[in-house]
């Protein structure tokens, strides 16, 4: 007994190491990033950073793309769990579903805007389908607790609905292809699903705009956040 317990809190310690080590390593990635762009920066400017060293950086990241897939993937869950929090004392329902576009929206657009050219810069498009995929299971799950009465097969097709129209926008506005205020763009954004899911106009009007106050606020308690 005595044994095993060396062995487990010596694992625990040895796995908070490593998830530190990662952790600085994505930090300085992400500053790096976006202050010298991606294809500037090299894996020894990342290190030097992280202040650790090149082989272990490789032992975390096979490569240089593969430590951007890392930094994206995390940084959008983070968005994601910290909008997710932000509209916990929203009603279950088109409320929540509004105030949760209009937040994510907004952040895209503003706090987390470095992640959103890097995933517009992706020439494979290997970034943006993996944060498709995650942010479609993360939309189902939403739908399921605030429309209970969609058929269950419905719900994939309404996450991924959500997911392509607001990725489409921000991609454009990112490319100043769309010119358009952040505003503008999250209340368009409830105000199309909502429509979509058969909410009533009224009610969709209400909501937008209580969800983009909420999402304002989020924005600007965010600033802090480069990643």
């Amino acid at each position: 007994m005595l044994g095993g317990a060396v062995v487990y809190r010596r694992t625990e310690r040895a796995e908070a190491v490593r998830a530190a080590a990662q952790e600085r390593i994505l930090r300085a990635a992400g500053k790096l990033f976006m202050t010298k762009g991606y294809e500037a920066t090299t894996m020894q400017d990342i290190v030097g950073e992280a202040g650790t060293s090149i082989g272990n950086a490789y032992f975390y990241f096979k490569n240089k793309e593969t430590l951007m897939h890392a930094l994206v993937e995390s940084s959008f869950n983070t968005m994601f769990d910290a909008a997710e929090q932000r509209v916990r004392g929203v009603p279950a329902g088109p409320q929540r579903i509004g105030a949760l576009i209009a937040v994510n929206t907004t952040t895209f657009l503003t706090t987390r805007r470095e992640m959103l050219r890097v995933l517009v810069a992706d020439p494979r498009g290997g970034i943006i389908q993996r944060i498709g995929d995650i942010s479609v299971q993360r939309w189902i799950v939403i739908l399921s607790s605030s429309f209970p009465q969609r058929p269950p097969d419905e719900l994939p097709l309404i996450a991924a609905a959500i997911w392509g129209t607001n990725r489409s926008i921000v991609e454009r506005i990112a490319r100043d292809v769309l010119i358009t205020d952040v505003k503008n763009a999250a209340s368009f954004m409830v105000r199309w699903a909502l429509g979509a899911l058969d909410v009533p106009a009224a009610q969709i009007e209400s909501i937008s705009a209580s969800a983009w106050r909420l999402a304002s606020r989020h924005a600007r308690e965010q600033e802090a956040l480069a990643w």
